[in-house]
Formats: structure tokens, sequence, C-alpha cells
């Protein structure tokens, strides 16, 4: 199982119908997950870690809730949202 099933499968573990298709493969579907979580009261960021470099990627997800910070850097800006999603829905 790849990173993007294997997140895919762990966050429709917890949300089932609720994720949207595609959300560990496909940034506006990370964007609408990204949104429900800030429908139950998270913040969330998405940054570009490197925007001065044209040869790499680097994007740090995060979200916030009552003090706790959940953050992931990925080079692949849907991982590191779902990852992020992942790691505050288990928090």
């Amino acid at each position: 199982m790849s990173g993007h099933e294997a997140v895919d499968q762990a966050l429709r573990d917890i949300l089932g119908d609720a994720l949207p298709a595609g959300a560990a493969s496909h940034i506006n579907d990370a964007l609408q997950l990204a949104g429900q979580l800030e429908v139950q009261g998270f913040a969330f960021r998405l940054l570009d870690a490197r925007p001065r470099d044209p040869h790499s990627s680097l994007w740090k997800a995060s979200f916030s809730c009552q003090g706790r910070i959940f953050q992931v850097e990925d080079q692949d800006p849907a991982l590191a949202v779902c990852r992020a999603a992942l790691a505050a829905l288990q928090g």
C-alpha cells in the first residue's frame, strides 16, 4: 500500500464518507478536508517551505486547536494536508 493509500484509508476509517474523494492525491480535495476540520474548530495553514527554490518543493501543513499544533511537511501538498489532518483527528 502506497503512502497516499495508507493515509486515505486511515482518514476514511475516521471520517467515512465525509472524506472527499482523492484527498490524499489532489490538493483541491485536501483543501476541502481542511475546510471540514476548520468547521470543527481547527485553524489551518499551508505554507510553501521553500518558496525560492525552483527545483524542489516542501509544503508545511498545520492544524491547531486548543493550543495544540499538528504539523507535517511533505513534498506533496495534498499528502502534507492529509497527514496533518490525520494527526489532528487522532490527537
